[in-house]
């Protein structure tokens, strides 16, 4: 049977990475509503950028990251141990509209028709994800992973952090992940 870790970060004006394909707004919030019988779902981050968090949090913790898998730029293929989930809330969330500028990063003016529109979900938001083992992780591997989910905390999660939009306020961890971390 396999083992799921379900974790919890609040973040506070979220911002997915998605093309609009609405003509009031450039850069739409990711925003994907799924309803499994009595269970509703809206997935709003993308399972491989929490993902790139944790591998960057376990290198910061000089823990082994090879139980996430390989890595793009490796030459060889490493199956991971673990499936990291898509983000996911279960209430709806306002939506908000708001704008930037390009800049040309060169001369650091402002560029031709450089106003933008982009979505964010507005607020405190609980973003639910899971962890699934697909192989067992020893304790040592269990540990790196908890330690590494926690130091999410005051992280940018989506796109805009330089904006304040994203930043982790909080993180819960799955219960038998946090018990590890108070083991002696």
């Amino acid at each position: 049977m396999r083992v799921i870790y379900t974790n919890t970060v609040t973040v506070n004006n979220l911002r997915g990475h998605i093309e609009s394909g609405e003509k009031n707004v450039d850069l739409s919030a990711m925003y994907i509503e799924l309803k499994n019988g009595d269970e509703k779902r809206i997935y709003v981050i993308p399972g491989s950028s929490l993902k790139g968090i944790i591998r960057r949090n376990l290198k910061i913790l000089k823990c082994d990251t090879g139980f996430l898998g390989s890595e793009f730029d490796e030459g060889r293929s490493k199956m991971s141990k673990v499936i990291v989930g898509w983000g996911y809330i279960r209430e709806k969330a306002e939506k908000k509209v708001k704008y930037g500028i390009r800049v040309n990063r060169q001369l650091g003016i402002v560029e031709n028709h450089s106003l933008y529109s982009y979505e964010i979900l507005q607020g405190k938001i609980n973003v639910n994800f899971d962890i699934v083992e697909l192989s067992p992780l020893n304790e040592e591997e269990k540990k790196c992973l908890a330690k590494a989910i926690l130091l999410m905390k005051y992280s940018t999660i989506g796109w805009g952090g330089s904006r304040g939009i994203g930043v982790v306020e909080e993180v819960k961890l799955d219960d038998r992940l946090l018990s590890l971390l108070h083991k002696k």
